[in-house]
């Protein structure tokens, strides 16, 4: 059974991509789910998407079926070939240890996450976005929660401060 991940928090990314795991993920990567964390470009939004390594034969059966159904209409398989590449070319192994992940170099380019990565669960995989990103999602429920996590954010940094 692949890993079910809800939830949301927003993290400090350092220099070399280190995060600490955010508590929804760590709750979802339970002992009997995959060690390994892959991490890819979404192919929609301007953000990551994240899964166990056991996830990747779902992908490949949604793949099948959508290349299948696009063949049934006549379809060039151009579009099916681009996405199979950005689904399993354009992935990385995210590293992990008992209390970090770190996001790969090359997927923090390509998702522009810079010192700050809000992850947002999506069932069966997780989204890694930069804050400043999702504030310009058209999704207006998905712009409040990045607004809300940076003030949040924000709130707690200037407690201290007199």
């Amino acid at each position: 059974m692949n890993a079910l991940y809800h939830g949301s928090e927003l993290c400090e990314v350092d220099a070399d991509g280190n995060v600490a795991i955010p508590a929804f993920l760590e709750a979802a990567l339970a002992p009997e789910t995959s060690p390994e964390i892959l991490v890819a470009k979404h192919q929609a939004d301007a953000c990551l998407i994240g899964y166990g390594r056991d996830h990747l034969a779902t992908l490949a059966e949604r793949a099948e079926r959508r290349r299948l159904a696009e063949e049934a209409r006549g379809e060039e398989a151009r579009g099916h070939y681009h996405r199979m590449r950005s689904t399993f070319g354009l992935s990385e192994r995210m590293g992990r240890d008992a209390r970090r992940l770190r996001i790969p170099a090359a997927m923090r380019h390509l998702g522009r996450i810079d010192d700050l990565a809000l992850f947002v669960g999506t069932g069966d995989s997780f989204e890694i976005w930069n804050p400043k990103l999702a504030l310009e999602s058209d999704d207006e429920h998905f712009r409040a929660l990045a607004e809300f996590r940076l003030r949040m954010r924000g709130s707690k940094t200037t407690k201290g401060v007199h």
